[in-house]
């Protein structure tokens, strides 16, 4: 009982920690932060977009480089980055090819840089985006802003995480887990 309640502590003490680290890492030295600043976002698309950009360029704005590496920019030495005034983002995608999943495409950037017509705003205020370190997994419909006539169809479904913070796009995917990775131990110390 006592070995269960001290094992119940210690995951809780690890993932209270794991969060503060995310969110000084998020926030920076601003973390009480009284003026807002410009970030350092990584700027990339997955390898696969370049190839079909002939199509994709009425919907998206060219990233720095085009490069399966953006699945971890942070793993990687000199992968580019680009000054944002407003929030880092990363959205990943189902990559199917002949209608086989194949795996995730990946874009990073700032929220007023990926989107040739940019993001629906109403989308992002509901779901607080410029509030608060998160991923959500939304329509693209609802999502990107209402296309012209001549643009491709926004079809599918993306994820879409935001954070403040230099860098902090290649790294959110490690805080979103931590509660998942804390109610599994959790469950599996009780068995």
């Amino acid at each position: 009982m006592l070995v269960d309640l001290c094992q119940s502590l210690y995951l809780v003490l690890f993932f209270l920690i794991t969060q503060i680290s995310c969110r000084v890492h998020a926030y920076g030295d601003d973390i009480l932060g009284s003026l807002p600043r410009q970030f350092e976002c990584y700027s990339c698309m997955s390898l696969s977009y370049q190839t079909k950009w002939k199509w994709l360029q009425a919907t998206y704005i060219y990233p720095k480089v085009f490069t399966d590496r953006c699945v971890d920019p942070s793993s990687e030495r000199g992968m580019p980055t680009v000054m944002c005034s407003s929030v880092c983002v990363s959205m990943m995608e189902p990559d199917i090819e002949a209608g086989v999943f194949t795996g995730y495409k990946h874009i990073r950037g700032c929220l007023d840089r990926v989107l040739r017509h940019g993001f629906n705003q109403t989308a992002l205020r509901t779901h607080r985006f410029h509030h608060h370190n998160q991923c959500r997994t939304l329509n693209r419909a609802a999502l990107f802003s209402p296309a012209r006539i001549t643009d491709p169809p926004a079809v599918g479904e993306v994820t879409l995480c935001s954070c403040y913070g230099d860098r902090c796009n290649a790294a959110m995917a490690y805080c979103l887990l931590t509660p998942i990775l804390l109610i599994f131990l959790l469950i599996l110390l009780r068995f």
